[in-house]
Formats: C-alpha cells, sequence, structure tokens
C-alpha cells in the first residue's frame, strides 16, 4: 500500500462547491479541515460529507471570527472512494478552506 499525503484549498462561495474527492481504489483520512476568515466580521462556514450520495453537514453556518480560523473537523474522518467535501460560506470570498489528506492506495 501507497500512502501519499495530499492538499486542498478552496475560496468558499454562497453555494456548495466540492474541495476534496477521494479517488478510485483509494481511501482516505482527513488530517486537517479549517476555515480562515478572511473578509470583515463573523462568517459562516458550512461544510459537508457525501459518502455514497448521502449528504453529512459536518458543522453548519460554524461561525469564525474576523481574521481567524477554526478548525472544522475533531479528529480524523476516513473517506472512502468516491466520497467527497464540499464547503459554503455565508458570504462570497469571506472563507478560505484548507483540507490535509492522507490518501491510501
Amino acid at each position: 500500500m501507497a500512502n501519499t499525503f495530499k492538499n486542498a484549498r478552496a475560496a468558499a462561495t454562497t453555494g456548495l462547491a466540492t474541495v476534496y474527492t477521494v479517488p478510485a481504489a483509494t481511501t482516505s483520512i482527513v488530517l486537517l479541515a479549517q476555515a480562515t476568515n478572511v473578509g470583515s466580521g463573523a462568517q459562516g462556514v458550512t461544510l459537508c460529507w457525501y459518502d455514497g450520495g448521502v449528504k453529512t453537514e459536518l458543522v453548519k453556518l460554524l461561525s469564525v471570527p474576523e481574521k481567524a480560523a477554526v478548525g472544522l473537523i475533531a479528529g480524523k474522518l476516513v473517506l472512502e472512494a468516491g466520497d467527497y467535501l464540499q464547503v459554503s460560506a455565508a458570504a462570497a470570498s469571506a472563507i478560505e478552506l484548507s483540507v490535509s489528506v492522507l490518501e491510501i492506495t
């Protein structure tokens, strides 16, 4: 088995957008999912995980203070092939998301 560390990032918009998708024949462990407020005032962020098309909201409109960053996942999250993460924000261009994963093939 090969282990590969990967990063993904996105500037969140007001609609859900895919940030990371697990490749075929791969299991991924999400090590970090961090939202940074690059806007003004507190901003809300939503992070969703899709498993076989079933949506789970990991956080919904979590308030991120101005000029601050928050971790969106406590601990690790195991994703299987085809699973994906989507992010949205209450205001466009106010939240930047960083995701670090370990892909196991």
